[in-house]
């Protein structure tokens, strides 16, 4: 992976499961208070809705094990739509990243179901976090071709084909994200993910100035992404606009979160950057910085080079 990209990779995978639990559907609701129903089951079966939300809350507050317990007991139930328990189970599982019984309960859920795109989609999270980037792929292209119209599946499916290499249909598919996405009122860590991953992508393709357009456009709705900022210093140096490098790498070197690594990443863009600037010592002093920080042969390399390789 490029010296320039590889720290604006995303992990996708707690991010996107906290929106995905989000979208765990509110089971049970079909047949309740239906005509011709006696109390005894009217009753049963509002006692088992409310069992049901329990479960899908646990879930929700991150009790993936005791929401787990609750489904099972459920499934032993004579239940009508079981495949959304078996879903909703597989993320409960996705949750304590156990990806293998997650995929297992989605699949089962699928089995009753070929038509319930949220199992498609728990297959593909599980895929994914298995390294089964290809079958994700197709499980997430399922999803798709039965509810069109989810931006979050789009999503998935963008992220599979950034990781595959697959750049232009990534922002393709990213794009119709966006347009989604847009048309509703979603919360911003949502659209910043979004443009992230357009600004990612413009990025491997070299289309620099769409990428530093998705990047500022992504820190419009979160302005403190780490991973957005180096993007943006990144874009603004292939695009030759040092001086606006430099000062974002300043910005960024301001964090206190940041790991050695991290740091040194910004201090040896910041060098070079002022190597474009004739600020020679300046830039030596930045490159001291990553020597004492780093321990990636690359940026070592670049940093003992200094100004002379420019």
């Amino acid at each position: 992976m490029s010296l320039n990209t590889e720290f604006v990779t995303d992990n996708v995978s707690a991010k996107f499961y906290r929106l995905l639990t989000l979208m765990i559907v509110l089971l049970g609701v079909m047949g309740i208070g239906s005509i011709g129903l006696n109390l005894a089951t009217k009753y049963w079966q509002t006692k088992q809705l409310g069992q049901m939300q329990q479960a899908r809350d646990l879930v929700a507050q991150g009790k993936y094990q005791s929401a787990i317990a609750a489904y099972d007991r459920l499934l032993e139930t004579d239940i009508a739509q079981p495949q959304i328990l078996w879903t909703n189970r597989g993320y409960a599982y996705l949750g304590l990243k156990q990806s293998q019984p997650a995929l297992k309960s989605c699949l089962q859920a699928t089995e009753i179901d070929p038509k319930a795109a949220l199992a498609w989609n728990c297959q593909g999270e599980a895929q994914f976090y298995l390294g089964n980037n290809e079958t994700a792929l197709t499980a997430f292209e399922r999803a798709i071709a039965i509810n069109p119209q989810n931006e979050i599946f789009k999503l998935n499916q963008s992220q599979i084909l950034q990781d595959l290499g697959k750049h232009s249909q990534a922002i393709k598919v990213n794009q119709e994200a966006i347009a989604l996405l847009e048309s509703q009122s979603p919360a911003d860590d949502i659209l910043a993910l979004a443009y992230k991953r357009q600004g990612q992508s413009w990025l491997e393709l070299e289309k620099n100035k769409e990428a530093l357009a998705a990047f500022k456009k992504s820190l419009t709705y979160q302005p403190e992404d780490l991973a957005v900022q180096q993007g943006k210093a990144v874009t603004l140096y292939r695009l030759g606009k040092y001086s606006q490098a430099i000062s974002t790498s300043n910005k960024i070197l301001e964090r206190q979160d940041l790991t050695t690594e991290q740091q040194a990443i910004s201090w040896l863009y910041k060098g070079i950057s002022l190597c474009q600037t004739s600020q020679a010592s300046a830039a030596d002093r930045a490159f001291a910085r990553v020597l004492k920080l780093s321990q990636d042969p690359l940026s070592r390399k670049i940093a003992k080079a200094g100004c002379g390789i420019r």
